[in-house]
């Protein structure tokens, strides 16, 4: 597979994870025999924000964290094969360009 090809297909794959959630969701309790709930919890600018989730929306919850996880890890795998692609070409253009000419065994050097 070609790197284009590659490259389309990680954004195409991306492109289908339509609902995302940063943070963790942590179930909690307030003692034993308690009903228990759930917080997502997630850092923005600087501050760590927390949203009380009732239960009926924690499965749709908890599948839209998984596609943020997701998409973090196909935005990595798109980025390291950016990078590797970037750092092949400037290879061959660093090849490419030290094969300038050389003087020849026959050239007489020049008098200082």
């Amino acid at each position: 597979m070609t790197f284009e090809q590659q490259r389309t297909q990680l954004l195409e794959q991306m492109n289908t994870l339509t609902h995302m959630e940063r943070g963790k969701l942590c179930r909690q309790s307030r003692g034993p025999g308690t009903t228990p709930f759930f917080k997502l919890q997630c850092w923005q600018r600087g501050k760590n924000h927390t949203r009380y989730v009732p239960a009926q929306e924690v499965p749709a919850l908890q599948a839209a964290l998984a596609n943020h996880e997701r998409f973090q890890a196909l935005a990595e795998q798109f980025v390291t094969l950016t990078v590797a692609h970037t750092r092949q070409e400037a290879a061959a253009d660093r090849k490419k360009n030290s094969t300038r000419s050389r003087p020849s065994a026959t050239t007489r050097p020049k008098p200082s």
